[in-house]
């Protein structure tokens, strides 16, 4: 099933020109509003009429983590605080915390690349979902919990912990879909097993992430649950989950390209990778008014592919991450 199939699977040479004018639209957004960006435009010697088509991504400046803890707490965000509606921040242990805010023009835009992934792993406007991901300024819970809303499916919004009550609840309210970190969701699955209630659930899909994975452990959850497992990526600074997810051909990830456009780059020369070649993902968000990132390196480790997925998406696949 695929949930925006205008987008998801759009010509390859007009999803360039969506993003070519997204781009030109959200550089002259920042140069503009974004103190910080126009500095580092301006030592460049970049101004926004340079950037005419996609392209020119690669006269833009780079972002990293550091200059996101450097401008604590709201030293990026390019729209007034009166227009921020929502603020997440991250875990801040290894430093401070990377803090994003939303309008609600973006909180829209997460809405739909959650939804987008949720369909792609087959869960519709009939099904319950068990939101096991945390609640508050962690991205998970309330970022599949919009996404879900969405799609007009029910939430049960459990956020984590007390396993007892999250397996009570799920077997007395008939979840189909359990979204959660992987670890959390083998350890329900285990659970689960002791208690002997498996075959007494309605369980179908699994929507996990936040934490890396492998495919032993995406069969153990699969074998034990009897349920299709998804890996669904995405971090705070982008937006939260639903960045990217596999579908059901598990051929890697789909990124919502139209509004986070994916770059994977040498690390070390900072050219493009060829398809299939490991380097770093680097995103630049092409619709994100609050707190809008050029070129942002995550330092995760991947390889690229811009082949048409045998679900019928034209949206480039990231594979699973490997290392940083």
């Amino acid at each position: 099933m695929i949930w925006n199939e205008t987008i998801e699977c759009m010509d390859r040479e007009e999803m360039r020109k969506l993003q070519s004018i997204r781009l030109r639209r959200v550089v002259e957004h920042v140069y503009h509003n974004s103190p910080f960006y126009r500095k580092k435009m301006q030592e460049l010697g970049v101004v926004p009429q340079d950037i005419q088509s996609i392209d020119d991504i690669t006269k833009l400046p780079f972002t990293v983590k550091q200059d996101l803890r450097d401008n604590y707490p709201f030293g990026l965000m390019a729209v007034p605080m009166s227009e921020i509606v929502r603020l997440h921040a991250s875990s801040g242990t290894t430093g401070k915390p990377i803090v994003v805010g939303y309008t609600r023009k973006d909180l829209g835009i997460w809405e739909e690349v959650v939804a987008r992934c949720l369909t792609a792993g087959g869960i519709t406007k009939n099904d319950s979902v068990q939101v096991s991901y945390g609640y508050g300024l962690f991205t998970g819970g309330l970022g599949l919990h919009g996404g879900v809303q969405n799609i007009g499916g029910t939430v049960i919004p459990m956020s984590s912990g007390n396993t007892q009550k999250q397996i009570q609840l799920m077997h007395d309210f008939g979840a189909k879909a359990l979204a959660c970190t992987p670890s959390y969701a083998l350890y329900l699955a285990e659970s689960i097993q002791e208690a002997g209630i498996v075959d007494r659930l309605n369980l179908k899909v699994g929507i996990h992430g936040a934490e890396p994975w492998t495919e032993e452990m995406r069969k153990k959850i699969e074998d034990i649950l009897h349920i299709n497992c998804f890996d669904i990526y995405g971090l705070c600074e982008i937006t939260g989950p639903g960045v990217a997810q596999d579908c059901i051909h598990k051929a890697g990830l789909h990124v919502q390209a139209d509004y986070f456009y994916p770059e994977v780059l040498n690390p070390t020369t900072h050219e493009p990778c060829a398809d299939g070649e490991t380097g770093e993902l680097v995103f630049t968000t092409l619709a994100k008014e609050a707190m809008p990132l050029l070129r942002y390196r995550t330092k995760d480790l991947t390889s690229i592919d811009h082949s048409t997925c045998a679900c019928g998406r034209t949206l480039p696949r990231i594979s699973k991450f490997t290392g940083r």
